[in-house]
């Protein structure tokens, strides 16, 4: 069976999308199934055509400007069309904007969406409102990454995940002094609310000379240095493995982070933020707070409560276990109500 994929941006980008359809993909293929994958050529220097991983990537260049962009897209799957017509079962991942047309020319193709959300935008636009709303309708079924996507977008959805993680095979020693940061560096994600519950833990601890250390970039990479080396997108499992501490900025990150037995902080800045973080099943593995002083005493109390700290740690863990990536490829297949070959 031939299974198309459509994202916006894919690997060398570094992201939790670009991950969930890595992972997604590396079992199907194990399972006989062919991937091809429609991306945007973001950087001039990406080949157009090449196989990663198996899977048989096209990139096209996508024009930023309004409207243009979006008929450029179009233009250039409509000279690719065949890519459409050859593939049993097409998957957008966000961008179902991109296949409005084609809904209309091949309407009985199967087609389906999974909506990862762009839970930092407060408040929702219009646009992004009636985009998934669209998509919803036009789509054969909706996976949604976080139940925040249905309550807030009313959008009926027929599998509600979380992502999936790998699980480390080796024990981890853990620095009591170190604190991780995974994900964006930018306004939009909270991240300012967990700089400030760090500064507070530092001044009350009268410099305790814990580390912050953060994996990610963007535009608050800068303020960032100011209390921690900034490394850039790297990849953060050695960062798990030896921190005690994650401030964790996304599902992925918290899955990751508490696979590798890590105190999970999250902050949010607003309603929509709040229900990402709170309407999901781990919510009581993990520190949420909109209040940095909140979540520095947190802090404070599990770094002083071994007990405490070690129940939160071990619970979490063994709930993470069971979000396996092949799990998360089981509901990919549910969905699409097929078989495995």
């Amino acid at each position: 069976m031939k299974i198309l994929f459509f994202t916006r941006l894919f690997w060398p980008h570094v992201g939790g999308v670009e991950k969930h359809i890595s992972e997604i993909s590396k079992r199907l293929i194990k399972k006989g199934y062919k991937i091809t994958l429609l991306t945007t050529k973001y950087q001039s220097n990406l080949y157009t055509s090449e196989l990663v991983h198996g899977i048989n990537v096209h990139r096209f260049r996508h024009p930023k400007i309004k409207y243009l962009g979006l008929l450029y897209s179009w233009f250039w799957l409509f000279k690719n069309i065949d890519l459409i017509k050859q593939s049993d079962i097409i998957h957008i991942h966000d961008v179902f904007i991109w296949y409005w047309p084609f809904r209309i020319i091949f309407p009985s193709k199967k087609v389906y969406v999974t909506y990862h959300g762009r839970w930092g935008r407060y408040p929702i636009t219009l646009n992004d409102l009636l985009q998934k709303k669209i998509g919803a309708i036009l789509s054969s079924g909706v996976i949604s990454i976080g139940d925040y996507i249905s309550k807030n977008y009313g959008i009926k959805s027929d599998i509600i995940s979380y992502g999936a993680t790998d699980i480390p095979s080796k024990s981890l020693w853990k620095n009591e002094k170190l604190i991780v940061y995974v994900g964006r560096l930018d306004k939009d994600i909270g991240l300012m609310t967990l700089i400030n519950a760090y500064k507070y833990y530092d001044d009350s601890n009268h410099r305790s000379n814990i580390k912050i250390e953060f994996c990610g970039d963007g535009e608050f990479a800068n303020e960032c240095k100011k209390y921690g080396k900034v490394h850039g997108f790297v990849d953060p499992s050695p960062f798990y493995q030896k921190a005690k501490y994650c401030f964790a900025s996304g599902y992925l990150t918290i899955l990751e982070a508490l696979a590798n037995k890590c105190l999970v902080f999250t902050a949010y800045d607003n309603p929509l933020q709040k229900d990402y973080y709170q309407l999901v099943p781990f919510k009581k593995y993990i520190n949420i707070s909109s209040n940095p002083v909140k979540l520095s005493q947190t802090l404070i109390g599990l770094s002083k409560n071994e007990k405490r700290a070690n129940t939160l740690i071990k619970n979490g863990y063994n709930w993470v276990k069971t979000q396996t990536w092949e799990k998360l490829t089981q509901d990919y297949l549910k969905l699409w109500k097929s078989e495995e070959k």
